[in-house]
């Protein structure tokens, strides 16, 4: 198909382009216009089209010296005024605790650093002509949900190709780690083809090369783009207004913004004829010399020349685009609570606008975030025709007509048709609260966050103890704990009423309910060893005779484990490290890290997107495989396909997901390990440990462990302080029951796939196996990002 492409004679090239479109429809003026994206976005977003906000501007040596790095938020990017292919932009995300910007949210830059950056901008290192240029401080815009399948690893941004204000070609621009976040296909980006009149994707390249799997798995295809007229319009309207005869209009979809200027590029590459697979001189041919008066007429005969006829709103309805009526209700969700408001439907208003007295009421109810006090904007999350959106409110003085206080604009109208004849059921205008279960969801999940039992669990003279009990193997220690940092009666307050509702989101949710008391119970009974064993039985169980029975049958059948490798093939942390960043690269977690940290218990830990190795440890390269394929390759994947799901109980976790998660963890982990491997003992091992450490002290149940179980002295001694934690005296019988969740769960999975599941199933975000159908039938989830390569090549075997 490529060599079909390149051999095409409608194909343009370099020459053709600058000879028959750039020199002679683009005027040296237009492109010292286009070049100059300061003037641009100035120019442009006085004309109502939307930029990302400039925060600061460096023109000399001289504003260098004295410019306070201090004023800047802890997110923006720096970039060249002249720059172009992406070459120097700096992206800065967060601050060490020095005060040091993070490089794309990972690496320290200096301010040393940082002032080289500039005076490379200064010098005019990346500008067209190697001209002096001017730095300047940027707003990061967020990545649209649209592209999350896309996993990128920076700010993705559409390319539209104009000319005779017709949109003839389009893909999107995917960062990635080999184009270090930028999203410039030349770099190792990846380009991905959209239908023009569909505005869905099509064709993919990276490196001058077809593919037709995304580099984590998944097909770049079929992705519907949001705002897809608007986007076009805007490209048409920038051609209209610039004056700039032959151009790409590089548009990026914020999260709350909605579409966004990045740049205009009067000498636009080429590539997006290989993302397209067609040729574009072709296309240009064909709307030369056409009569085209209006941005809204040039968009129509692109999508009628160059894609699939768009259905209107007269025409038979495409499956799952609502139609609105012009008399219209939206919920408005907050935190934890949601009012409805009647609206009015103006397609040819641009933006969502309010009366200053609505917006005051939905401020006072937090039911909106302020964007901008002195522009009067304000962040809005409303649910409108079935349809969620995330939009910026504006306020307006003028009095609104029909007896509304809102009205909705085109730009967050794009996924809906609308039908004037269409008559609407509308509540009573209405800034009252009410519960709903988006509203539920959304405080369950802050609760969840409040409520972590390792963060209060942890005894903070653990140090102290340790080192006690490392000299003395009879010694019982005395834990003492944090201070709870919520009202415990006060959060109980706030789940006291039960989820009305009998829909699978709705029964899920007041499990999740009553899962959360729990947690309050077990956390407040910290220190009184009767009452906060009988909470741990409550929250996840106690050994039941079946799962001891098959815990000892597992011990008894266990024969000679295997030999560690020999000394040489060894890895360090270092070694290690390298092999989990090399994974976390495979799925395009850009955003996870690994590092090697002196002050750790445990060999490796996972937390907060980042992956830790205990500097000095030594791990087998089956250990590391199988870290891997527990921690990246199951805890990662479903949490990073849980944040992508509309609601965030599949992101937190379901009720008693814990089983599933560990189950599905170990399950994975014993693939790489052979069949007598020590590993595959440690869930047998953690339930006949809780057995007798309900029964017996912290002195006890450490030799128990070492002695009779086969722990070595250091992993007796941690596994004793997991399962003594919660209790002041050590010395008392019961403690913490969680551990029993591992072999649980590896039952309940292991019986799963003996009757055919397909564990793909369970990649959909943290959840339990024993409500699967029922979380399955939740309306609107998301199919995985995210699978493992097992999994997927087991898939198509």
């Amino acid at each position: 198909m490529l060599r079909q492409l390149l051999t095409n004679h409608g194909v343009l090239g370099m020459n053709a382009r600058n000879f028959l479109y750039v020199s002679q429809y683009n005027k040296k003026s237009a492109k010292r216009f286009a070049d100059d994206k300061l003037k641009t976005k100035a120019f442009l977003t006085a004309r109502g089209i939307p930029a990302a906000k400039i925060y600061a501007r460096i023109e000399r040596r001289e504003q260098l010296q004295q410019f306070d790095f201090n004023q800047l938020p802890d997110e923006c990017v720096l970039k060249p005024n002249y720059g172009f292919g992406g070459e120097g932009i700096v992206i800065l995300k967060g601050r060490t605790k020095d005060g040091r910007f993070l490089r794309s949210g990972k690496t320290p830059i200096s301010k040393a650093e940082l002032i080289e950056a500039i005076e490379d901008i200064l010098d005019g290192k990346f500008s067209l002509g190697g001209h002096r240029d001017t730095a300047f401080f940027e707003q990061i815009l967020t990545s649209h949900d649209c592209f999350a399948r896309l996993r990128p690893a920076g700010l993705p941004d559409l390319r539209v190709i104009v000319f005779n204000l017709v949109p003839v070609m389009a893909m999107v621009r995917i960062p990635t780690g080999e184009s270090e976040g930028k999203a410039n296909v030349h770099l190792g980006g990846i380009g991905i083809g959209i239908d023009i009149a569909k505005g869905v994707t099509t064709h993919a390249t990276q490196y001058n090369k077809i593919i037709t799997e995304l580099p984590h798995g998944g097909s770049p295809s079929d992705i519907s783009i949001p705002y897809w007229d608007e986007i076009l319009l805007i490209c048409s309207r920038i051609q209209q207004v610039t004056n700039i005869g032959y151009l790409a209009a590089d548009i990026t979809i914020d999260q709350q913004m909605g579409p966004a200027v990045l740049e205009v590029n009067a000498r636009p590459g080429l590539m997006v004829q290989v993302a397209n697979l067609a040729p574009l001189r072709g296309r240009l041919d064909r709307v030369k010399g056409l009569s085209v008066s209006s941005p809204e007429k040039g968009v129509r005969i692109g999508q009628d020349l160059f894609g699939e006829k768009v259905r209107t709103v007269t025409e038979e309805v495409p499956a799952g685009k609502p139609v609105l009526g012009l008399h219209e209700h939206i919920t408005i969700v907050g935190d934890g609570t949601s009012a409805d408001e009647a609206v009015l439907i103006a397609p040819e208003r641009e933006r969502t606008v309010c009366t200053a007295a609505l917006a005051d009421a939905l401020l006072e109810k937090k039911l909106i975030d302020v964007e901008d006090a002195e522009e009067r904007t304000y962040r809005m999350k409303c649910t409108l025709g079935g349809v969620k959106l995330q939009t910026l409110l504006a306020v307006s003085d003028e009095d609104f007509a029909e007896n509304v206080s809102m009205v909705i604009g085109r730009r967050d109208l794009t996924n809906f048709l609308i039908d004037p004849g269409k008559q609407s059921a509308v509540p009573a205008a209405s800034t009252e609260l009410k519960s709903d279960l988006r509203a539920v969801d959304t405080l369950f999940a802050q609760l969840d966050r409040d409520l972590l039992l390792l963060k209060y669990l942890k005894p903070v003279n653990l140090d102290e103890e340790r080192e006690r009990l490392q000299e003395d193997m009879l010694y019982n220690p005395l834990f003492s704990y944090p201070a709870l940092e919520f009202d415990p009666e006060e959060v109980r307050e706030r789940l006291s009423n039960a989820v009305q509702d009998d829909s699978p989101l709705g029964v899920l949710l007041e499990k999740k309910r009553q899962e959360l008391l729990l947690r309050i119970d077990l956390l407040t009974a910290r220190g009184d060893a009767k009452k906060f064993t009988k909470a741990s039985i409550a929250l996840f169980g106690k050994p039941s005779s079946g799962l001891t029975r098959s815990a000892s049958a597992m011990l008894q059948n266990r024969k000679a484990s295997e030999l560690p490798p020999p000394a040489d093939q060894m890895l360090t942390a270092a070694q290690a490290a390298e092999r989990f960043q090399r994974i976390l690269a495979r799925y395009s977690l850009h955003d996870w890290q690994v590092s090697v940290r002196s002050k750790l218990v445990a060999d490796c830990t996972v937390g907060g997107k980042h992956v830790y190795l205990r500097q000095g440890a030594m791990f087998a390269p089956s250990h590391v495989e199988g870290l891997i394929k527990h921690e990246i390759e199951t805890h990662v994947l479903t949490a990073e396909n849980g944040d992508h799901q509309p609601y965030a109980i599949f992101r937190r976790g379901t009720a008693g997901y814990l089983d599933t998660q560990e189950g599905l963890a170990v399950y994975n982990q014993n693939r790489v390990y052979g069949p007598y491997h020590d590993k595959r003992y440690n869930p047998a091992r953690n339930v006949l440990g809780v057995r007798f450490n309900l029964e017996h002290s912290f002195a006890e149940t450490r030799a128990y462990l070492q002695e009779e179980l086969g722990y070595t002295a250091e992993k007796s001694l941690t596994g004793t302080i997991a399962m003594k934690r919660g209790l002041t005296d050590t010395s008392e019988i019961g403690g913490f029951t969680k551990s029993i969740v591992y072999l649980r769960g590896l039952r309940a999975v292991e019986k799963f796939v003996k009757g055919g599941g397909d564990l793909q199933r369970l990649y959909i975000g943290k959840i339990t196996l024993d409500d699967l159908e029922l979380i399955e039938s939740v309306s609107d989830l998301e199919t995985p990002l995210l699978i493992p390569d097992f999994l997927r090549e087991e898939m198509t075997s």
